[in-house]
């Protein structure tokens, strides 16, 4: 009877414990007005010594405007063919596929971990330069992009 009991107790403490998470003070940090958080950036700007970074993100006005910002994710790269699927370093590879995205959200091409290399990107398919420095042997050649990764082997010669 005492581990039912027992049981019961937990579970109560657990439904209060998210109730009073819900009710946190850092949850109505949220709904301060907007000239306030201005002035907590100013007076962190001031204060921090890291240097500025050059990308920002898009500045969005409404909600009308949130939903027309490009997204990056959806379905992973599919790796149909490597033409040709063996060669050294310096020799050029084609890959053709699917699901390449957008230029802007396509992340690299590697000839196994540690060895990335330069691309070109159309619609459906890579062209690619074999790095140098890279094991030879079967290796996997990846597609990576933000909605996934795929890899088909390619021998280093």
């Amino acid at each position: 009877m005492n581990t039912v009991t027992g049981s019961r107790v937990t579970i109560a403490i657990g439904v209060l414990a998210i109730c009073l998470a819900a009710l946190s003070p850092s949850a109505t940090l949220a709904a301060e007005p907007v000239t306030q958080e201005k002035k907590a950036t100013k007076a962190s700007q001031v204060r921090s010594n890291a240097p500025a970074s050059k990308a920002t993100a898009p500045k969005l006005a409404s909600t009308a405007t949130a939903g027309q910002a490009s997204s990056c994710f959806g379905e992973a790269p599919i790796l149909n063919k490597l033409t040709p699927d063996e060669g050294k370093a310096g020799d050029k590879v084609t890959i053709t596929g699917n699901n390449f995205g957008k230029a802007a959200c396509f992340r690299g091409v590697s000839f196994g971990p540690g060895h990335p290399a330069q691309f070109q990107q159309a619609n459906d398919s890579i062209t690619t330069t074999v790095p140098a420095g890279g094991k030879k042997g079967l290796v996997l050649l990846s597609v990576t992009t933000a909605s996934g990764e795929n890899s088909k082997p390619f021998l280093m010669k």
